[in-house]
């Protein structure tokens, strides 16, 4: 299903590669120009798919040299062994981008990257005249520095890096590489339809373990280092960079919620893994692949993780009010961390973080009849001591960013707002005690553009159908 920030098909969970040095201050200071990105290679079932290719291998080659060099340093900084060597293969940018996209394009459905372009331009987040798919490569094209692939256990890397941007690349790559020789990524990043939070969940973890360790290389590399390490950088400023990582040089053009999208693993997984190590070392994150985060809240309140808080089970919503002909093009859950990038597209990030927590479990649907699609999303939150408190207070806080973003709505019915859209269709939301129901759509997409093929009153019955359907399922 589609994700409003993040889809299966369309991630190939790029790391931004913060080429940052340490000063003996702690402070981060970036090189000149834009900051890169390397793939991570096949990390989550929403990224780079597993494929089935034998290892490579292992020559003497200069790059294998490289990459055996760099091996030792991040066993080191990452405290665990090496169980094999790891080949080392330069390609052309081009080259690489070609093999990112004949590994999507074999395991992963050919509609996934569509349908999560669609409801992206549903949503609003995208225009409708946007070539998704194509913008995915494009920015892939401009960023990709190299990846680690588990299906081959080999380390890519552009021909064209520089000293610096070698070294951030292959230390946070070489951490996958670890990760994938004891814990079997393989096995883990194939993808699973439906399963999206556990996947990026696991991505997070993934890439907050890569990203914590690079750091901790790169500051040793920097001279003097004072035993620093990832965990001296202040959170802020290390989040900063690394989105900062996106606003600038060929990703700047993207939209803002594939910016977000993009970062957000490494953002939030990184914070993850460093609370661990802080409270145990690096023998905590070992643990935490042991048994992994199980949804994104979980990633983003450790708290969450460590009492295992299961997420509420939520049942997509219905659709028999659009008519006949309507079937389910994609359907999964979006996660906390879902959510809140979603809403940040509508509000300040603080409010949008507010907005999201106290997540219970969620379930959206796309779905499609011809050239016409519509999309219905169910958001539940946590029960607390006063009901349904925290589903009010993040009503109250969508319901007023729509106001300032989109004017007064078209109709206003008790809890159910609507607001009538030319090009995309009828956008409502309406509060039925811990639940948020949301409604985009339907439209219909033709050669001449959008065009609206629903109204308010059509969402005030659809949204009917789908709080009566999930208020049957609590009984």
């Amino acid at each position: 299903m589609t994700k409003p920030a993040k889809r299966p098909a369309a991630r190939w969970s790029l790391v931004i590669v913060a080429a940052a040095l340490v000063s003996c201050e702690g402070t981060v200071s970036t090189p000149a120009g834009p900051s890169r990105i390397a793939g991570q290679g096949g990390l989550s079932a929403r990224s780079m798919p597993s494929g089935s290719a034998a290892p490579v291998a292992v020559r003497e080659t200069p790059e294998t040299r490289l990459v055996e060099k760099m091996l030792r340093r991040v066993e080191a900084a990452r405290g665990l062994e090496a169980t094999r060597a790891v080949p080392g293969v330069r390609l052309d940018r081009a080259a690489l981008v070609a093999r990112v996209k004949e590994h999507v394009t074999t395991e992963l459905p050919p509609e996934a990257i569509q349908n999560e372009g669609l409801a992206l331009q549903l949503f609003g987040f995208l225009p409708t005249k946007f070539d998704y798919e194509a913008a995915e490569y494009r920015l892939l094209q401009d960023q990709l520095a190299g990846y680690y692939e588990p299906a081959d256990k080999t380390m890519y890397m552009a021909s064209d890096l520089g000293e610096e941007e070698a070294t951030a690349t292959l230390a946070h790559e070489l951490v996958h590489a670890l990760q994938d020789q004891h814990w079997d990524l393989e096995a883990r990043s194939k993808y699973r339809a439906g399963d999206g939070d556990r996947s990026e969940a696991l991505s997070a973890l993934a890439e907050g373990d890569a990203t914590s360790a690079m750091f901790d290389v790169m500051i040793r590399g920097a001279a003097p280092a004072g035993g620093k390490t990832a965990l001296d950088l202040p959170e802020d400023t290390f989040s900063a960079q690394l989105r900062a990582g996106l606003s600038e040089g060929p990703g700047a053009s993207a939209p803002h919620v594939m910016r977000s999208s993009l970062a957000a693993p490494y953002v939030y997984g990184t914070l993850f893994v460093n609370a661990l190590r802080r409270a145990g070392g690096w023998s905590s994150v070992d643990r935490a692949w042991d048994d992994p985060p199980a949804t994104t809240e979980q990633i983003l309140h450790i708290e969450k993780w460590l009492t295992r808080e299961p997420p509420l089970a939520v049942k997509p919503p219905p659709y028999a009010t659009l008519g006949a002909g309507w079937h389910a093009a994609d359907e999964d859950s979006e996660g906390e961390l879902g959510v809140r990038i979603a809403f940040e597209e509508w509000m300040d990030a603080s409010v949008a973080a507010e907005a999201s927590a106290g997540w219970g479990g969620d379930r959206g649907v796309l779905v499609a009849r011809g050239a016409d699609a519509a999309f219905a999303w169910t958001l539940r939150y946590d029960a607390t001591k006063s009901k349904d408190e925290r589903a009010a207070r993040s009503y109250e806080a969508l319901t007023h960013a729509f106001e300032k973003a989109f004017g007064p709505p078209q109709m206003r019915d008790g809890s159910f707002v609507c607001r009538e859209r030319a090009d995309r269709g009828p956008m409502a939301v309406v509060r039925s005690g811990s639940d948020i129901v949301f409604t985009f759509g339907p439209a219909q997409a033709g050669e001449d553009g959008w065009k609206s093929s629903g109204s308010c009153a059509l969402a005030r019955r659809w949204t009917r159908e789908i709080v009566a359907g999930a208020t049957v399922a609590a009984r």
